[in-house]
C-alpha cells in the first residue's frame, strides 16, 4: 500500500478548501430556497467528479499512484 499523506495535509490543500467553500454556498443557496433540490443533487455530483478527476489527475502527472 502506498504511502499517504498525514490527514492534517490532506484536509488542509487549497483544492479541498476550495470545494469545501463551494459546498457551502451550493448548501447555502439550497437552504435559502434559491436552488432546486435536483439541482443541488447535479452541482454535488459534479464538484465530486471534477475533485476527483482533477486529484487524479495531479497524482498521474506528479508519477505516483
Amino acid at each position: 500500500m502506498p504511502d499517504r499523506a498525514p490527514i492534517a495535509e490532506r484536509y488542509s490543500s487549497r483544492k479541498f478548501a476550495a470545494v469545501m467553500g463551494w459546498q457551502a454556498v451550493i448548501t447555502g443557496l439550497l437552504l435559502l430556497d434559491k436552488l432546486a433540490q435536483e439541482h443541488f443533487v447535479t452541482l454535488t455530483m459534479a464538484l465530486l467528479v471534477g475533485y476527483l478527476v482533477v486529484n487524479s489527475a495531479q497524482h498521474i502527472m506528479e508519477g505516483r499512484k
